[in-house]
């Protein structure tokens, strides 16, 4: 996802910079002005969600350090639990 992000940023930033051109010739124009500033969000948001992100290098582990507690389930325990037929 990071890479799909990546690629999103880099277009974000193209599509600025083609604002800021246009811009310089139409200084005064509220949309582009608009359009400016949406698009430094878009940016600044999409750096933030990038940094949030573990690097694709990175495993993730589901092991007994990531679950402390384990329950010894025995017949007849019952417990809750979401069934794929009706998402409950």
């Amino acid at each position: 996802m990071s890479e799909e992000l990546a690629k999103q940023l880099s277009s974000y930033k193209a599509q600025l910079q083609q604002v800021e051109v246009a811009l310089s010739t139409d200084p005064e124009n509220e949309d582009l002005q608009k359009l400016q500033k949406d698009l430094q969000e878009v940016i600044d948001l999409t750096k933030d969600l990038l940094a949030s992100q573990p690097s694709d290098s990175t495993t993730t582990t589901t092991g007994p350090e990531t679950f402390p507690f384990r329950h010894n389930w025995k017949t007849g325990d019952k417990c809750l639990a979401v069934w794929s037929n009706d998402g409950q």
